[in-house]
């Protein structure tokens, strides 16, 4: 398989060298931004690889045996999450914001609350997505065993750094769009040649839980689909440094409504894949963990099918990566610190720092346990992050403008104790855990706020 990473990664290092010669300027604001000059059609669907990664190739497939098709009502609430952010969040980002989202804080709220909300972006997005890349990449090393997990980690940051140091977002952008076909014709490819089995008339699984009492109860998921899609798409910097790339408020808008439109059909697609996965498990008496079980079945199948999952993951890995160290590197410079350190250099330092403590993350997920899909703990652990970055938002709208140098320990105060008292209480809530952190956060702010006055 060692030639088939290497085509690989001839053609994504083939398409940032163009890229960097038409941009001719390797500045921070290419890298940034792309100098605002990129196209609404090519970003909308560059997007979906952003944001489904390995994850969605993995684990989405895995989760269906036990949670059905009923993810699609957590991507119907982000449809109305998306619609949120084009016309709540986006007006808010072109007045107020160059290169990072959250500049609003600091125009809205001050220096510190600026540099806490980057925070905890700078926690959640390298905490998420080395977990997502430690998934792919340990799926892949079955395929390339000779070469030590550590290897093989560093390589893969290795490359995403060689295509996206010089031009950053302007590289990205057709990486990613290339990258989100890949992963996506692998997953199609791959449910069309399985049915070729006798694996018996293939059922719908449940698409809508009725159940009040479930984690996930109908209602639960489009709220929590709509409040996770705008805080994890319209709060968080990786998501919207491409809409920011865009030459007007207008274009980006069309983008993020598209880009709501295409998840639905490419998480139907994963939903798909997980049944005839499953069913082919079951004919084949394959008895494996959810998030292995893409991988069990293509290692059963021969070098053909192996060869297309292993471009499937590696797509969808690389092309969610490498918009989070991107991402990383600009919140780092643009809101922790100085103007004076803003330079392509110290841009170099930080990005490779970055991809050290990548490195060092996944070197700690080797010690995690593997039995159950990643989707539910990954989705319930950005609940509890993104929801303080929705409630400081929230209080955003209700305060005048000013310094509010609370917000910096307040934050972390009342995300300890939406989770403690998510514990006290006893509730499922599943992934509607991010409406109860961000009202706790929200009302213990605007608490501290009544009471200095």
């Amino acid at each position: 398989m060692g030639w088939l990473a290497l085509a690989y990664v001839l053609v994504l290092w083939g398409i940032s060298w163009v890229v960097n010669r038409r941009a001719r300027l390797a500045s921070l604001d290419t890298f940034y931004v792309a100098q605002r000059k990129a196209h609404w059609l090519w970003v909308g669907y560059s997007m979906v690889g952003t944001a489904l990664s390995a994850l969605t190739f993995l684990s989405i497939p895995g989760s269906v045996r036990a949670d059905g098709w009923t993810y699609l009502q957590v991507v119907c609430g982000y449809f109305l999450g998306y619609v949120g952010v084009a016309f709540g969040l986006l007006p808010l980002y072109y007045a107020h914001a160059r290169a990072s989202v959250y500049e609003y804080f600091r125009h809205t709220l001050g220096r510190t609350a600026e540099k806490t909300a980057a925070l905890f972006f700078l926690f959640s997005r390298s905490i998420g997505s080395s977990l997502r890349l430690f998934l792919a990449l340990w799926v892949l090393h079955r395929f390339f065993s000779p070469v030590p997990f550590p290897v093989l980690a560093a390589a893969a940051l290795f490359l995403i750094i060689l295509y996206t140091l010089q031009s950053g977002i302007a590289v990205i952008i057709y990486t990613d769009f290339f990258q989100t076909t890949v992963f996506l014709g692998a997953a199609f490819l791959t449910a069309v040649y399985l049915l070729q089995y006798p694996l018996g008339q293939l059922e719908i699984p449940t698409l809508i839980d009725p159940v009040p009492e479930s984690p996930h109860f109908w209602i639960k998921d489009v709220v929590a689909g709509a409040l996770i899609a705008f805080s994890m798409t319209g709060l968080d910097q990786d998501q919207m440094q491409k809409n920011l790339s865009l030459p007007s408020l207008r274009a980006a808008q069309k983008n993020l409504l598209l880009y709501g439109v295409l998840l639905f059909p490419v998480n139907l697609l994963f939903l798909w894949l997980g049944t005839v996965l499953w069913a082919y498990a079951d004919w084949a008496c394959l008895s494996v963990p959810p998030d292995f079980l893409f991988a069990s079945v293509v290692e059963r199948e021969g070098r053909g099918l192996q060869a297309l999952f292993i471009l499937g993951v590696a797509a969808a890995a690389l092309s969610s990566a490498d918009g989070t160290l991107t991402a990383l590197t600009t919140a780092t410079l643009r809101n922790l610190f100085p103007s004076r350190w803003e330079t392509t250099r110290m841009k170099n330092v930080v990005l490779l720092g970055w991809a050290g403590i990548f490195w060092l993350l996944m070197m700690g997920y080797l010690y995690l346990p593997q039995e159950r899909s990643i989707i539910t703990a990954f989705l319930r652990f950005s609940g509890y992050t993104y929801g303080p970055l929705l409630g400081l938002f929230l209080f955003s709208r209700v305060v005048r403008k000013g310094e509010y140098a609370f917000v910096g320990w307040a934050l972390p105060l009342f995300l300890g104790v939406a989770i403690v008292g998510e514990r006290l209480i006893g509730e499922a809530a599943g992934y509607l855990s991010i409406l109860w952190t961000t009202a706790v956060t929200v009302g213990g702010l605007i608490t501290i706020q009544a009471c200095r006055r």
